[in-house]
């Protein structure tokens, strides 16, 4: 630990500090080349982030965001899973990689970055109200927790999968033009209202579907089409 109390500015590899569980006299540099893992803490609290961080960022043990000022710059993945609340949470306006906040129930004071360059994963929100996805998602995006689409704009783009498990309805769904992955309608159990992409890049899971009455698919499908718990080629 006497290593990291020195003026330290630049950190070329990874730096694994998942055993500690207060950041109580920490000196972190100002930039890291690789990953840094504090997955350990359960407070921000007295914890000074570098400015930079070229890899992954671990703070999945924090609940709460206070008192938390994040890197200007993450090239990797930035895993906040078990956050409850977005309250005092500043993300930067890109990410490099993907980004985790399956623990949020509510959209509510949350500020997304404007460019996700991997997946976003908010599968534990209940709700889209108040919720403002970013302008590009590189990866899969993970909203299992929605029962309604009310309030919800999805990207036009989605460039990996797209999970809407337990979508009951599809009311007010306004899914993209086209999804480069798969697309998750597990739920649905009638396709009413439902205007399924031109384009979808891999699986389309549409196996709750308890009648075909309405259903118009999409043009292109690259991988196969699952309804009413049957595999179907198309």
């Amino acid at each position: 630990m006497s290593r990291l109390r020195r003026n330290i500015q630049h950190v070329d590899d990874n730096l694994d500090l998942s055993n500690l569980t207060s950041a109580k006299g920490l000196t972190l540099p100002e930039e890291i080349v690789g990953d840094l893992n504090l997955s350990g803490l359960v407070s921000a609290e007295g914890l000074t982030l570098p400015r930079k961080i070229g890899g992954d960022l671990r703070l999945n043990g924090l609940t709460s965001a206070e008192g938390l000022t994040l890197p200007e710059e993450i090239g990797g993945h930035l895993d906040l899973r078990d956050l409850t609340s977005a309250k005092g949470l500043t993300l930067p306006e890109e990410i490099g990689g993907s980004l985790v906040l399956s623990g949020l129930t509510s959209a509510e004071g949350l500020t997304l970055p404007r460019k996700i360059g991997g997946g976003l994963f908010l599968s534990g929100l209940k709700s889209a109200k108040g919720l403002t996805l970013p302008e590009e998602i590189g990866g899969d995006l993970w909203l299992i927790g929605l029962t309604s689409a009310k309030g919800l704009t999805l990207p036009e783009e989605i460039s990996g999968s797209l999970w809407l498990d337990n979508l009951t309805s599809a009311k007010g769904l306004t899914l993209p033009e086209e999804i480069s992955g798969s697309l998750w309608l597990d739920n649905l159990t009638s396709a009413k209202g439902l205007t399924l992409p031109r384009k979808i890049g891999g699986i389309l899971f549409l196996s709750g579907l308890t009648s075909a009455e309405g259903l118009t698919l999409p043009e292109e499908i690259g991988g196969y089409l699952w309804i009413g718990g049957r595999k179907v080629q198309h």
